[in-house]
């Protein structure tokens, strides 16, 4: 494993920018790359990637230098696995929502002594035995990203003690979902998700973790970043590119 650069600038206090990528094809992850962005979020909760096909869109960062971060579904100890053994730099977690949930995570992605990672040296990660198996370990518990969501009421209430768990890289703060289980469904600009934005940085800052959240515009980047989120994900694939295309229709048009 390469080291890993997202980690390293996160550690040193400087903002990063991703993007969510949700359409399969390792394409979207090249031109994520040469665009600009720090990393990317390949989307195994939210639309159709399969296994295949994210191997190879970690494998496409990998060529660019660009990290990929892989969020898996709710029930995640499967995916994380296969994310990991396919390379990728660090995972993301949705649903957290306690210091036990926490834990359970960072076992599934750490080896031991710091977790309980299933093992395998036959897999792109561990560079199919070419590496020993205790210089993989090694370097995997070091670089690998721990990215927890915090999305419900629950996370938000025990969000000092799941920040306090030892191996979280990234707590992030995901505004739909939260907006949703806090009753304001949609309203991600409410008081109530703003306040629980608020008290991540805070606890981010007092157990030394990157805060992480989701900016659906530039405008909510730059805002983010302003608050002190250093974990930007900034909209999704499909979002962008239906920005972009409907832009030009319009310019093409005359309508704007």
């Amino acid at each position: 494993m390469k080291k890993n650069v997202l980690k390293e600038k996160l550690r040193m206090g400087k903002p990063c920018v991703g993007l969510f990528a949700t359409i399969p094809s390792p394409s979207i992850v090249e031109l994520a790359a040469v665009a600009g962005f720090d990393f990317v979020i390949i989307d195994l909760e939210h639309g159709v990637i399969d296994y295949e096909t994210m191997e190879n869109m970690v494998r496409a960062a990998d060529v660019h230098g660009l990290t990929a971060v892989v969020r898996v579904p709710e029930s995640f100890e499967e995916a994380v696995l296969k994310a990991l053994e396919a390379g990728a730099h660090g995972v993301e977690i949705p649903h957290i929502g306690s210091a036990a949930e926490a834990e359970k995570a960072v076992k599934a992605v750490k080896y031991a002594p710091e977790g309980m990672r299933g093992v395998s040296p036959y897999t792109r990660a561990a560079w199919y035995t070419s590496i020993s198996p205790r210089e993989h370990f090694a370097v995997s518990n070091r670089e690998t990203m721990v990215v927890l969501q915090i999305e419900g009421v629950e996370g938000v209430e025990n969000m000092e003690a799941i920040a306090s768990v030892k191996g979280v890289d990234v707590l992030f703060v995901g505004p739909y979902d939260l907006s949703q289980a806090l009753g304001v469904p949609g309203d991600v600009d409410n008081e109530k998700v703003l306040a629980a934005l608020k008290k991540l940085v805070q606890t981010c800052l007092q157990n030394n973790v990157s805060a992480g959240s989701f900016a659906p515009t530039v405008e909510k980047a730059r805002q983010l970043m302003s608050q002190g989120v250093k974990y930007v994900a900034y909209s999704v694939d499909t979002g962008i590119i239906y920005k972009s295309f409907k832009q030009a229709v319009d310019d093409i048009a005359g309508k704007s």
